[in-house]
């Protein structure tokens, strides 16, 4: 299974959580390190839905502040999240991209919030700058994260 099958795959037992700010507890989004924070300024909040047999979550972050976007697609895997793919956007470099690793998420590296031996980045680019506007809130970066990992029409919220 690739992060490919899971974002064609339909989508049941779809659950929006509310947006929060602060530190995200480990039951939310569990790493190894304990619980996860983003920052000061940020707001976020967590998606799950079940496909192909697993339970998956996305945990979907926004500053409008900071100008930064990231929704992370992860699985569940016994105690601990394999993380799948970051999809964000920060006006510091780049436009839109991912780093995700495209080979069979089984393989995945549990409880680490990016596997750096075998994740990429998506697309690549020659320069370090972005030429995209920033103009996310946080309905709209709900909207952009269900879009992506397509939870969307399950969830008739949009």
């Amino acid at each position: 299974m690739n992060i490919f099958d899971i974002i064609r795959a339909d989508k049941t037992n779809l659950n929006l959580g509310s947006w929060k700010s602060g530190k995200i507890p480990h039951s939310v989004f569990p790493l190894s390190r304990g619980s996860l924070q983003l920052g000061r300024g940020w707001e976020w909040r967590n998606v799950t839905f079940d496909a192909l047999g697993r339970s998956f979550r996305v945990l979907v972050g926004i500053s409008e502040e900071k100008e930064f976007y990231r929704a992370m697609l992860a699985m569940d895997d016994e105690k601990l999240l394999k993380v799948i793919c970051h999809h964000e956007l920060h006006t510091t470099h780049w436009n839109w991209h991912c780093h995700l690793y495209t080979g069979d998420v089984n393989d995945i590296y549990p409880g680490v919030l990016r596997d750096k031996e075998k994740f990429i980045p998506w697309p690549a680019f020659s320069q370090d700058e972005c030429s995209v506007g920033f103009n996310l809130d946080k309905a709209s970066a709900l909207t952009k994260a269900a879009v992506r990992f397509r939870f969307q029409a399950q969830g008739g919220f949009l």
